[in-house]
């Protein structure tokens, strides 16, 4: 199945931050915790992490797009306690990238 991002940005955020936290070659441990934590919470708020690769390898750039993914959410969506606290913790998991 392929994800499309305009009609399930909340899975498709959800595959990205979790191919992040599954990527231990460049993703310090804390980091990729987070990213998995935060996939967790999209799923719960009604997405579903499906395996797909980094945007061009580069985990930041995966939880940039997954930031935006977010951002296409209708606002009752983004507005739930999930969604909200995966992108803070998404938020801190780019931060710790540098």
């Amino acid at each position: 199945m392929s994800l499309d991002v305009p009609t399930d940005p909340l899975s498709y955020a959800a595959s990205l931050l979790d191919a992040v936290g599954a990527d231990r070659e460049q993703v310090p441990a804390e980091i990729a915790l987070n990213c998995l934590y935060a996939a967790e919470l999209l799923e719960l708020a009604g997405g579903r992490a499906e395996p797909i690769p980094l945007i061009d390898g580069d985990p930041a750039a995966s939880i940039r797009a997954a930031m935006g993914a977010l951002a296409l959410l209708d606002p009752d969506t983004f507005a739930r306690t999930q969604v909200l606290d995966a992108a803070r913790v998404a938020r801190r998991a780019l931060r710790g990238l540098g």
